[in-house]
C-alpha cells in the first residue's frame, strides 16, 4: 500500500527550517514529501539526503520561474499515482488539525470529495527582529486576529479526481469541487467564512522582521512579480499579525524537539 498522504512543496533556500518542518508533518501523519527545488544556494542537499535516502522525500531541481504552478502541476502529472491524498504547502506553512488527531484519520472524514481545503492563521514576528534560536512554532505564537468573511486556504486533493492547478489557493476538478472543513463545496482557494477547527494551516508570513524582508526582496514564486509594496509595508502589516497568542500547535514541541535531537523541556 502506497502513502495515504503526501505534501507537495517549492522552496529556496530553506536548509535551516527543512528537518522542523518534515518532521512536523511526519508526526501529524504525512507519509512522503515531493520537494521542488527554485534556484537555492544553501546547503539543502545536506539536510534532506537523509530522508532522500529513507524514501521519505522525492527532490526534483525545478529551475523554472515562476516555477511554483508548474511544479504542483509536475507533481500531479508525475507523481499523482503514489498517495491518496496530496497536500500542496509552502515551508513557511504548517499543516495540522487542532483536535490534534493525526490527519490521516481527519482525513477519511473527507475521501468522497475530490478536494478539502485548509484556512490560514497568519503568524506575525512576535516581536522578534532577528532570527532566534529554537524552532518555529515556540517562536512565533502570535497570530492575526481572524477577519470575518472569506478566508484563505490551502489544498489537500485526491489526485485521481484533480485536473490542474489554477493557482496558489486552489485546483480544478475532473468532476466537483473542493470543500471546506464543513463539506461546504468551495469552487476556489477562499472559504465563504471561517472554518478552522478541525483542519488548518498555521502560516509564518513572516518569521523574524529580517528574514520577512528577504524573503519579500525575491520575485514571487507564483508570478514572477516583485513585491516592493509589501516590503516596504512588512512592519506595519506585522503589527496587525500579532494580536492573538495562539499555542495550538505547541502541543507537538515535545515530541518534535524529541526527534530533532533538542531538549525536552522540564526533562531531566
Amino acid at each position: 500500500m502506497g502513502p495515504y498522504l503526501s505534501i507537495v512543496a517549492i522552496y529556496r533556500d530553506e536548509a535551516v527550517y527543512l528537518r522542523e518542518w518534515i518532521e512536523f508533518h511526519r508526526i501529524v501523519g504525512v507519509d512522503r514529501f515531493f520537494l521542488y527545488d527554485n534556484f537555492s544556494v544553501d546547503d539543502h542537499r545536506e539536510v534532506l539526503a537523509p530522508y532522500i535516502e529513507e524514501g521519505v522525500v522525492v527532490l526534483h531541481d525545478w529551475p523554472v520561474f515562476p516555477g511554483q504552478i508548474p511544479a504542483c502541476d509536475d507533481a500531479l502529472r508525475r507523481h499523482g499515482d503514489e498517495s491518496r491524498w496530496m497536500a500542496f504547502i509552502d515551508l513557511d506553512e504548517f499543516l495540522f488539525s487542532p483536535t490534534l488527531r493525526p490527519l490521516p484519520e481527519v482525513l477519511r472524514d473527507y475521501e468522497e470529495h475530490p478536494g478539502v481545503l485548509a484556512n490560514w492563521m497568519v503568524f506575525g514576528s512576535a516581536g522578534h527582529r532577528t532570527q532566534p534560536d529554537g524552532l518555529v512554532i515556540e517562536n512565533y505564537v502570535w497570530r492575526m486576529k481572524t477577519p470575518d468573511g472569506p478566508q484563505q486556504s490551502k489544498s489537500i486533493i485526491d489526485p485521481a479526481r484533480a485536473n490542474h492547478c489554477g493557482g496558489a489557493h486552489f485546483f480544478f476538478y475532473k468532476e466537483g469541487t473542493a470543500v471546506d472543513e464543513r463539506h461546504r463545496p468551495v469552487p476556489y482557494g477562499r472559504t465563504p467564512e471561517p472554518a478552522s477547527d478541525v483542519l488548518r494551516v498555521n502560516h509564518y508570513y513572516t518569521k523574524s522582521i529580517e528574514e520577512g524582508k528577504k524573503k519579500l526582496l525575491r520575485r514571487a514564486a507564483t508570478t514572477g512579480d516583485q513585491r516592493n509594496a509589501a516590503y516596504n509595508r512588512l512592519e506595519v502589516v506585522d503589527q496587525d499579525m500579532n494580536d492573538v497568542l495562539d499555542e495550538t500547535i505547541t502541543a507537538y514541541l515535545p515530541e518534535l524537539r524529541s526527534r530533532l535531537g533538542m531538549a525536552v523541556e522540564g526533562s531531566a
